[in-house]
């Protein structure tokens, strides 16, 4: 149904639900399938909860398909709505029903959901057979689930179920990696006694099974069991054993398996050269790995090329560029023209090499044959290029970024601009990075923490607050560093109600200001005459079990000794000395000062005199104990 008639049917569909008119199941049916391969979700719902009001069931072929569709879309709710009055309206379909929804759940990626519904068949009486177990296994070991699969095989084994011989292949080399060896020579000895022609693929998973395990002395020891019955191994076995000795770096055994390969002219895969290729070069053995490529002669082009994908890829981990550079040659004299991959590798294989002159020109030959460096090697050669001082190389690779629409990552971008930065270029900085959001060319996980401190430091305010926003609209939080530095900023320009404003923000996002914030906050205020506003700070940091300095309190205590607001002033003092400081000498005397000269109106509202106030303020109290007299 073309997209146009979906909608047409649709309208259609609602006006007849509208009226109340008797709607046949394949109506239903024509438009939820149309819906499903090309509506959008918002109809597809509203469909489907008319239909399920109208007791709608489709037919089994057409259940198949739309259950696909249904796991496809992860409308798993409504796929359990569908396999329910399924089983209830055709209850003797019932296995070929759950075979059929098992199938495709297994398939799309939901095996877990096909697990709780055979649990729950079961606990209501249900009897499943191999091919309902089979599709659960085959299902949760793509997922790489296994536990839940080696849970399923041991429910079956309780049910006198044995497992299909490509099920228990594929179970014993899972359950020989995952340490329970016992478990998959069980499997084994039951699948032979079920099928005694099958010795050889199960005794490959079992060798496959102590390899990746690294028992590969196991492993030999089952190859050497089988050559004593007679059977003899296939090639993808003797691949499986060079492959576990290489990872076990057995030297000597490997050079053993590979004179049996060539004897019996058995063709060495892919993932065995590869293996051999990283053994060779681990021990140091480089040209004996250049020279493996010889083992795989007769191949197709495009396996050629991998080959030497693979080789120029473990070349470079030994830092030899010249065997690469003579493995290049050697491409070249066999006319293989390099794809993505290679010139990926090469790439990165140069900058970690330190040859960004290298890395340099195969990026810019890749790039004009129109392949597509990955985001790491275009972040390495611009970090090598910022480097090494090559500044200008480094911009005119941004302009060809830029000209092709190119994201610059942050790891990109601040490189350039610390760069700029370094060589004092402040409005070409500001220009690059305003051009980055002209363009859309930046990333949604952008980090401009180090920048912002830069144009802080280098009196940039406004540039880094811009910063600063575009990591909060592109749902990035700033570190508290970044708002430190903003906000110290805005003190030094004189923008208090600015600073405020970002270190209300701070707390607001749960960040912490560093000490020297709030004491720059607070000094501030002071000097601004908005005493009662740093005295709020001051409380604030208490509230919130920040230590406050000694300079803070001072801070504030002489703005109000200066206001002469001699509550205040005592008031703080007498925090302070609750804080373990002592104010000094003369914030003392002051104070005691300006308290002798108050009004006599103010001493006669009180009985004490103004010293013994000062002092009880202060945390002092007479002695009162009576014991205790002058001589």
């Amino acid at each position: 149904m073309k997209k146009g008639l979906i909608c047409d049917g649709r309208i259609i569909l609602d006006g007849m639900f509208r009226r109340h008119l008797k709607i046949k199941n394949e109506t239903y049916t024509a438009v939820i399938k149309g819906l499903c391969k090309r509506g959008n979700l918002k109809e597809l719902h509203a469909c489907w909860n008319n239909a399920q009001q109208n007791r709608w069931l489709p037919g089994l072929e057409d259940c198949k398909a739309l259950m696909e569709c249904l796991c496809k879309k992860e409308m798993l709710r409504e796929a359990l709505q569908l396999i329910e009055s399924m089983l209830i309206s055709l209850p003797h379909l019932r296995l070929d029903i759950c075979h059929m929804f098992l199938e495709k759940l297994s398939v799309t990626g939901f095996t877990r959901i096909g697990h709780i519904l055979l649990e729950e068949l079961e606990q209501h009486g249900g009897i499943l057979d191999h091919v309902a177990y089979s599709y659960l296994i085959r299902g949760l070991c793509k997922e790489k689930t296994f536990p839940l699969a080696f849970a399923i095989l041991e429910n079956m084994l309780a049910r006198n179920l044995v497992p299909w011989l490509d099920d228990s292949v594929l179970l014993i080399s899972r359950l020989c990696r995952a340490g329970r060896y016992e478990k998959a020579i069980y499997l084994k000895e039951i699948g032979l006694r079920e099928k005694p022609l099958s010795s050889l693929s199960i005794d490959r998973a079992l060798i496959e099974g102590c390899c990746m395990a690294g028992k590969v002395g196991e492993a030999t020891t089952i190859l050497r069991n089988m050559l004593l019955k007679g059977i003899l191994p296939d090639t993808e076995t003797y691949n499986i054993l060079v492959q576990g000795h290489c990872k076990v770096n057995n030297l000597k055994k490997v050079r053993e398996l590979l004179g049996v390969m060539i004897r019996k002219n058995f063709s060495i895969s892919l993932a065995t050269f590869r293996n051999l290729v990283c053994l060779m070069c681990v021990e140091g053995r480089v040209l004996y790995a250049v020279n493996l490529k010889e083992l795989m002669h007769g191949q197709s082009e495009p396996r050629d090329l991998t080959i030497y994908n693979i080789l120029i890829f473990y070349l470079f981990q030994t830092g030899n560029t010249l065997i690469v550079n003579n493995v290049l040659d050697h491409l070249q004299e066999k006319k293989l023209l390099l794809n993505e991959v290679t010139y990926n590798f090469l790439v990165y294989g140069f900058s970690r090499c330190k040859d960004v002159s290298s890395a340099v020109e195969i990026l810019s030959t890749m790039i004009s044959k129109e392949f597509r460096p990955s985001n790491r090697n275009l972040r390495i050669v611009m970090t090598s290029l910022c480097g090494i001082g090559e500044l200008e190389k480094a911009l005119e690779l941004s302009r060809e970024m830029e000209s092709r629409g190119w994201v610059h990552d942050s790891i990109i971008q601040n490189a350039i601009v610390e760069d700029l930065l370094s060589h004092g270029k402040l409005q070409e900085a500001e220009k690059f990075l305003d051009r980055m959001v002209e363009k859309c060319l930046i990333p949604e996980n952008i980090n401009y923490d180090n920048l912002i401190k830069r144009f802080c430091s280098c009196g940039r305010l406004s540039k880094a607050v811009d910063l600063l926003n575009i990591m909060l609209k592109k749902g990035n939080l700033p570190d508290a560093t970044s708002y430190d530095s903003v906000t110290s900023s805005c003190c030094a320009v004189n923008q208090l109600d600015q600073a405020m404003d970002f270190h209300t923000e701070m707390l607001d996002r749960n960040l912490k200001p560093s000490i020297n914030t709030w004491e720059i906050l607070v000094h501030n205020l002071c000097q601004d005459g908005q005493t009662a506003e740093a005295e709020r700070l001051l409380l604030s940091m208490v509230c919130i079990g920040e230590t406050v300095s000694r300079e803070i309190y001072s801070s504030v205590i002489n703005r109000y000794r200066l206001e002469k607001n001699l509550r205040k002033t005592s008031e703080l003092m007498q925090a302070m000395q609750q804080s373990g400081f002592e104010p000094d000498f003369e914030t003392h005397w002051s104070l005691i000062s300006n308290l002798s000269n108050s009004s006599d109106k103010d001493n006669a509202n009180s009985s004490q005199g103004f010293l013994a106030r000062l002092l009880s303020s202060s945390g002092f109290s007479r002695q009162k104990d009576s014991k205790t007299k002058l001589g």
